[in-house]
């Protein structure tokens, strides 16, 4: 269904945008790094998903 080049796409805005959180999570104070680990997890199962429905 989808082209090589779109799911090359995809896995390097997941890389990009993981190290980004990684980065702006490591500048702030525990208890906003707290609330924005759990929305990450969250996310990142929802990319999870996502990401293995684009290789299927």
């Amino acid at each position: 269904m989808f082209n090589n080049r779109y799911k090359n796409g995809a896995f390097w805005g997941t890389v990009i945008g993981t190290s980004l959180g990684i980065i702006i999570t490591s500048k702030m104070t525990p208890l906003n790094k707290k609330k924005m680990m759990r929305t990450a997890r969250k996310v990142r199962t929802n990319l999870r998903d996502g990401m293995n429905s684009l290789w299927d």
